[in-house]
């Protein structure tokens, strides 16, 4: 009896169960709005159609039409790259544009076959084929796989998951992946037959220099010559004159119809023994829908893992990248749902995995985009192709296909500055950098970036294990601030003390160091609550507003939780307290230094960040990263005019950070409202 009643006791008083029954109660009164609001969010263009603007269509028709004419050499060439017939990489140019236009959060991201992904796939391909497997049905179901692993991390919002691969890891394999595509083209440009890996292919293309063919070397290095040339005339002069623009950003498709036309002309009556090799596509128009082979799936399932990886990690980072650029905001968890659905339907016609290409979406957004709708264009002229340009797509060189890769993927590949820049900044990082480089090169894509992941996971791990102490003096003013943590369920909003701050001015503290895992969402939740405050954020209403209405959604829901129906103020300094800080990696300091990218393009080039309690190490860091940090009250001169200002605060506009040893000076430097005094007549209203 006693012990029925201790149970039941614990039961009743047991703060678990209490917050389950409350978050269960809650769940169920917020689930049909939710379950409502979370239907409509999966089709953005319900939201931003019924402002568009009928101005735009003309540039999302010129938009679509030039990413159209890109989209085809493009996808015969990532399909060589593939390892399989170039109509296949036809087949999956259709339906990611179709279903961009509905899911898409990007007006400026073009999806189709890329690089990266075509590499990794060709690595699948191999290894299954010696079991008598087509290449096609390798490709779609390495496709299908994509899309479930998206599905999986898009609709249940696990898209933080990705932030565990580091920017230095990330950099090591896209720019040894670009060197294994490269290197893997160059036997086509000289007409010979090389064997698979990185060594075979360096001593294959030198050993067979003596039979290497002259007619495709001619083909070949024209073609690289031909858009080399057309991409430096685009840059030098492409800005003053359309036509040269045109030309430029048209270079592969131009350079495909000459060689094509060569090729046609010079090989016509000898389709079977062609005086150069040509690549013999024979396209039927669209395959009939079929389901890839489920015991083929589970067997490529750990193996797609890769190829998944590399897919989301690029989709969404060139997505924030032209969101930044151009003044809106991406749905990181919308973009990995679409991602998911249209991979997952590619592999049911025969197509191979997608994902966002940074080439054709620069070129997206300097044609002058307006809207996610054209992708619907795009779409239309891949169809096209697919059904009337059979004849032509048989005669094209593989030299040329070759030439456009190569063209394509050299500026993917890091310069040595950057490495150079991760070896100054973090040791740790160079070292995950350089071992998912080499690794990469010479062993496989897979094992590469596994490794990289793994030495920085296990880096952090050891690091927090075996932390170190130092003698830290009491300072009551590093007990005021914001505390900004990694959990998602903490008060990003709520201020325990500085009961006085200028109305210009945030202050955030973080509680732990900046690295891989946290740096991003740390980020987000700063300038969440940047926005939640500042006017600057509210939008126009006027005909060249903004086509996206995902950020201001956001907002409104942020706001509202926060009780706040009208911003307070335009935010021009946040004050950084880093007393927590004991470390900092490059992921870290790339997060910080996007921060202050967004604050400046919210305030203009005035804002300022103030940092507080910089650690010695931390600061170090930094400053081989690139950041100027002086101290408070530290004599500069300007422009060498002979000028000199002395300051708590740098001079506005400037580059300078400065660094303070408490919150309180760092809130009213002289730069910022001016004084405590003014600023409590002001009042606080954070």
């Amino acid at each position: 009896m006693a012990f029925s009643e201790k149970l039941k006791k614990d039961f009743e008083t047991d703060d678990n169960i209490h917050r389950a029954r409350s978050y269960a109660r809650r769940g169920a009164r917020a689930l049909p709005s939710a379950t409502a609001e979370y239907i409509i969010e999966k089709a953005p263009i319900v939201q931003w159609l019924p402002r568009y603007a009928p101005k735009w269509l003309l540039n999302d028709a010129i938009a679509g039409l030039t990413i159209g004419v890109m989209m085809i050499p493009q996808s015969l060439a990532y399909a060589k790259i593939a390892t399989i017939e170039g109509q296949f990489g036809l087949m999956s140019g259709w339906i990611p544009g179709m279903l961009y236009a509905i899911m898409g959060t990007s007006k400026d991201l073009s999806t189709g076959p890329t690089s990266i992904i075509s590499l990794l796939t060709a690595g699948i391909i191999k290894d299954f084929t010696a079991e008598g497997v087509s290449p096609q049905v390798i490709a779609s179901t390495v496709a299908l796989m994509i899309g479930i692993y998206s599905m999986i991390l898009g609709f249940f919002k696990l898209g933080f998951l990705l932030d565990f691969i580091s920017v230095p890891v990330l950099t090591g394999f896209v720019s040894a992946a670009a060197i294994v595509i490269l290197l893997g083209q160059v036997p086509s440009i000289f007409g010979e037959d090389a064997g698979t890996g990185t060594a075979n292919i360096i001593h294959d293309i030198f050993a067979q220099l003596p039979q290497a063919q002259p007619l495709t070397i001619a083909i070949g290095f024209s073609g690289i010559i031909l858009l080399f040339a057309l991409e430096f005339v685009g840059k030098r002069w492409g800005k003053k004159h359309k036509i040269i623009w045109l030309l430029s950003i048209s270079r592969a498709a131009l350079a495909l119809l000459i060689f094509t036309t060569i090729s046609f002309i010079v090989n016509r009556n000898r389709a079977d023994d062609p005086l150069f090799a040509i690549s013999k596509i024979k396209a039927d128009g669209i395959s009939p829908p079929k389901p890839p082979s489920v015991a083929l799936a589970s067997r490529i399932a750990t193996r797609a893992i890769a190829p998944f990886i590399a897919a989301a990690l690029e989709h969404i980072a060139i997505g924030k990248a032209f969101g930044r650029k151009n003044d809106y905001d991406i749905d990181t968890s919308q973009e990995l749902c679409y991602l998911g659905i249209t991979n997952f339907l590619n592999s049911f016609f025969s197509g191979m995995g997608v994902g966002g290409a940074m080439s054709r979406t620069a070129v997206n957004s300097e044609s002058g985009v307006k809207s996610p709708l054209s992708g619907l264009i795009t779409a239309g002229f891949v169809i096209l192709s697919i059904y009337e340009l059979t004849g032509a797509l048989f005669w094209i060189p593989k030299a040329t296909l070759s030439a456009i890769i190569i063209t394509a993927v050299w500026h993917i590949i890091g310069p040595a500055s950057v490495f150079y820049r991760f070896y100054r900044t973090s040791f740790a990082d160079f070292t995950a950098s350089m071992l998912t480089f080499w690794i990469t090169l010479f062993v496989s894509a897979e094992i590469g970036i596994g490794i990289g992941v793994a030495f920085s996971i296990a880096y952090t791990l050891l690091r927090t294990a075996f932390a170190r102490i130092a003698p830290l003096a009491v300072n009551n003013e590093h007990s005021v601030g914001l505390a900004v943590s990694t959990s998602p369920h903490d008060d990003k909003t709520s201020l325990s003390a500085l009961p006085w701050v200028p109305t210009d001015t945030q202050v955030f503290r973080f509680t732990q160091s900046i690295i891989f895992p946290n740096a991003y969402r740390v980020k987000g939740a700063i300038w969440d609550t940047v926005q939640v405050y500042s006017t600057s954020v509210d939008g126009s209403t006027s005909e060249d507003r903004n086509w996206s209405v995902a950020a201001a959604r956001r907002l409104r829901k942020l706001r509202g939780s926060s009780g706040i129906t009208t911003p307070l103020h335009d935010t021009r300094v946040i004050v950084l307290d880093c007393s927590n800080v004991t470390y900092i990696d490059m992921t870290g300091i790339i997060a910080i230094g996007d921060l202050k990218a967004d604050l400046r393009k919210l305030a203009g080039e005035t804002a300022e960040m103030r940092f507080v309690s910089l650690n010695e190490g931390v600061r170090r860091k930094m400053e081989k990263a690139g950041w100027k940090l002086v101290d408070k009250d530290t004599v500069m001169e300007e422009g060498g005019k002979g000028e000199v200002w002395i300051t708590a605060s740098a001079p506005r506009g400037s580059d300078v950070d400065v660094v303070y040893s408490g919150v309180r000076e760092a809130v009213f430097a002289s730069a910022g409202v001016g004084s405590e005094k003014r600023a409590r007549e002001m009042g606080n209203v954070i």
